[in-house]
Formats: C-alpha cells, structure tokens, sequence
C-alpha cells in the first residue's frame, strides 16, 4: 500500500465497529492497515468524525524520553478527547466489555486562548489558564496494542476510552506545584498503594508534551481552541486493571481524585 492508495475511512469504521461492541482486533487486516503515522492521524480523524462527538481536547502517549527511544518515536502520539468520554471525579467509568484498561494519572493543562497552527511555535505559560490532575483510561481496540505499530495505535485514537479530570491546582502553570505533585502524589487501587510518581527518563514532561501537540496540530492545520483540555501523559506507574468493582483515587495536595470502574 502507497499513501496515495490509503482510505481511511474503512479503516475507521473497522475500529468503531470494534469500540461499539467490545471486541478486540488482533490486528487490522492488511487493505485496512495504516503505513505511516500520517495515515493513522487520517483514520484518527475519520474514525472522531464518524463517531460524531466533541472534541474538547487532546491526549498525549508514549511521551517519556524512555518510551519514546524504546518506540523510536521523535515526540508523543496525539490523540482526541469526546466531551461524552470525560468525567468529573467520582464518576463509574462505563466500559463496552470486561476487557483490560490502564489507568494513567497524568497532568493536564487547559488552554487559555487559540492555538492557530505555526511551525515552530513553542507554548507559553500564557498560554495555559489552569493545571489539572487527571486519570486516563487506556483500552485500545486491539488485543495487544504495542504489537500492531504505531500507525494503528494512532487510528485507534491511542487507544482513548475515558478521561477523568480533577479541580484546577493552579492558576496558569507552578513548576513548584509540579514537582512537588510528582513527590508526592499516590494513586490507590481499592484502597492499597499501586503506583507513585515517575521520575528520569522514565517521566513525561508537560511541556514537553504539550510541545509536540503544537507542532502535531502545525502539521495538520489544526486550531487548539481556548478551553481545550490537554492531558500531557503518565506522571504516575500507568498499570493495568481486569474486571469491574475496582476503585482508583490520588491524594494531592487538599484534593482527591477518584473513579471506579
């Protein structure tokens, strides 16, 4: 297959069909298969558009250093949020079938003014009017989603299911706040300590993350709009969940974040 032989619309309904009934695709089969990472953002915005949601904001995964080298990636996969996929704190997280989930409590940014495209531009702290704590709920549409490649984890929305977004910590951006959140923050799964903040290579950088959003939205000519959400990738140990029952909060600083699912 050539990018110039590549639809993506079947490609998108393939995935839809998968995300409507809770099955999971070993792998696309090789006419539906993007090649490329742009032809997996052609799908991504199929597969969004046929869904017919609103988009509120973006995703970002695979963003450490460590991932990305271990990826061979240049900067973090994008993906969209649909305003009926994000929640406030306490919600039960609706799942199409019991399959497994990651969970990835993460820093997120929303955005303070439009974001027109131009290469090169680097984000600002004025850019950004408040910082967030959220969980991401990661169920790809594949059975083992780091098997497929990069193309069609990227047509599967990087594997977005939910967002779960907490109270605003801040004002703007507090390099402070952020550090101090990852000392300290703790995610508990039914009431046990499972995962704490991730630190080196092995962490993600906000802004770094929301860097490459901007040169991703550059390349397609994409607006990031004012209120837009963007949840910048693992600040915790993302770890994955089997079966429902289960209950997922993070303590920080006065405020807590919590689902179950």
């Amino acid at each position: 297959m050539t990018p110039s032989t590549f639809t993506p619309q079947p490609t998108a309904d393939a995935l839809l069909r998968a995300w409507r009934s809770g099955d999971l695709l070993q792998c696309l089969p090789a006419h539906l298969k993007p090649e490329t990472l742009e032809q997996g953002y052609d799908a991504q915005d199929r597969l969004f558009s046929t869904v017919g949601g609103q988009r509120v904001g973006w995703k970002l995964g695979v963003g450490s250093p460590a991932a990305m080298h271990a990826g061979k990636l240049t900067r973090p996969l994008v993906g969209q949020l649909d305003a009926a996929r994000c929640h406030p704190s306490g919600v039960r997280v609706p799942l199409p079938a019991l399959t497994p989930v990651t969970v990835e409590c993460e820093v997120a940014f929303v955005l303070d003014r439009d974001v027109h495209p131009e290469p090169g531009r680097a984000p600002t702290a004025d850019d950004i009017r408040a910082t967030c704590v959220t969980f991401e709920v990661v169920r790809s549409r594949f059975v083992d989603r780091k098997s497929v490649g990069w193309p069609s984890f990227v047509a599967d929305n990087v594997g977005f299911e939910a967002l779960v977004i907490g109270e605003h910590i801040c004002s703007g951006i507090d390099d402070r706040l952020l550090t101090e959140l990852a000392a300290t923050a703790v995610v508990h799964l039914d009431g046990v300590p499972r995962a704490r903040g991730l630190f080196g290579d092995a962490a993600t950088d906000p802004m770094h993350s929301l860097a490459a959003l901007y040169a991703h939205a550059a390349e397609r000519g994409q607006v990031l709009r004012a209120g837009d959400i963007v949840s910048t990738g693992a600040m915790c140990e993302p770890f994955d969940l089997v079966g429902t029952g289960h209950h997922v909060a993070v303590k920080y600083f006065d405020k807590e974040l919590l689902f179950s699912v």
